[in-house]
């Protein structure tokens, strides 16, 4: 079976003789050759429109970005050290009520099922059952 024919946008895209392993990549350097061809594309609205990554979870390159599971990665800078976080993708934050493990207070399974078992065990006695 054939590839179907590529839209006009997609065939005069910079990156369209490209690897599918280039443009999809999920690595900076591995999609390198293809962050290069968008830097010139003259189809990156379009593409970006067609693709919409962030809504998609979509991996590679998009529009001049590299996206992992719809989120765009930060390029690393040359003088970065690898082991540097400050490269990383930015996380979403996180809601304001969420509660948050604290580094004091590590969670217990055991203390939490001690005390389920003790509510469970009150609930009992106390002719908790509707009537």
């Amino acid at each position: 079976m054939s590839q179907p024919d590529p839209t006009p946008w997609q065939a005069a895209a910079a990156c369209a003789g490209l690897s599918p392993s280039v443009v999809f990549a999920r690595r900076e350097r591995q999609a390198a050759p293809a962050l290069r061809a968008c830097a010139s594309c003259p189809v990156r609205r379009k593409c970006a429109e067609a693709v919409a990554p962030a809504e998609s979870w979509f991996d590679g390159v998009c529009a001049g970005l590299l996206w992992r599971n719809g989120r765009p990665v930060r390029p690393r800078s040359s003088n970065a050290s690898r082991t540097s976080r400050t490269s990383a993708a930015p996380r979403t934050p996180r809601a304001p009520d969420a509660p948050r493990p604290s580094p004091a207070d590590p969670f217990d399974a055991r203390a939490v099922a001690a005390q389920l078992d003790a509510v469970l065990a009150g609930a009992g006695t106390r002719g908790g059952g509707r009537g």
